[in-house]
């Protein structure tokens, strides 16, 4: 049984509420046969995610020898790396949907080179970051990256557009084992601060089919 939505959910709710409904709470995508329209959904689009590497992890990723690099379409900047979003759909009813992206982070030592690429931001009661993660960059399997911490979530919401930052990445137990096993470190730990993200899309109301 999942347990109860936490404060900042509700919190949440009522800040969009407030804003013409503009919800972000990305869970899993889901299909009906035959749905039928019940109200109104938020479409995220020419938006990107943009990731800051935390201090700490960067200096430790340096010490081991592992540089990080953006895959493209995905490009760095003064403010991190951004990951241009595909598509995201977000309802503000039942505060459920995804947001997309495209590109990705390569990362290298030596001769060893993974790719987490493809980042899918699923968000309900377990909020959650996944990609695909590979030895070259168009192959490898889904897999969960991050969690998410939303302690420090700050919504601010515009006529057309949404900005959401302070989103804390962690780093879960498989994606930590997966590292450790490919650069032959015991470095990458479960909980381990990645960095903080800030998403930044235009919106667009659209049919809500029942999610």
């Amino acid at each position: 049984m999942r347990p109860h939505r936490p404060v900042w959910l509700a919190v949440l709710t009522a800040a969009l509420a407030a804003a013409l409904a503009l919800a972000f709470v990305p869970g899993a995508l889901a299909t009906k046969k035959d749905p039928q329209a019940t109200g109104t959904d938020t479409l995220l689009y020419r938006g990107a995610t943009t990731v800051a590497l935390d201090p700490g992890t960067a200096e430790a990723l340096d010490s081991l020898g592992v540089s990080v690099s953006p895959v493209r379409p995905a490009s760095a900047g003064k403010s991190g790396i951004s990951f241009p979003i595909t598509f995201g759909l977000v309802s503000s009813d039942t505060l459920e949907g995804q947001i997309r992206h495209v590109g990705g982070l390569k990362l290298s030592a030596g001769d060893t080179s993974v790719y987490l690429t493809r980042f899918f931001i699923d968000i309900d009661d377990e909020p959650s970051l996944s990609g695909i993660v590979g030895v070259g960059q168009k192959s490898g399997d889904r897999a969960e990256l991050f969690t998410l911490d939303l302690s420090g979530l700050k919504v601010e919401p515009g006529k057309r557009s949404i900005k959401l930052s302070g989103v804390g990445l962690k780093l879960t137990a498989g994606a930590a084992e997966a590292l450790n096993g490919a650069f032959g470190v015991t470095a990458f730990t479960e909980g381990l601060t990645v960095g903080t993200a800030t998403v930044q899309a235009r919106t667009l109301s659209a049919p809500d089919w029942g999610w």
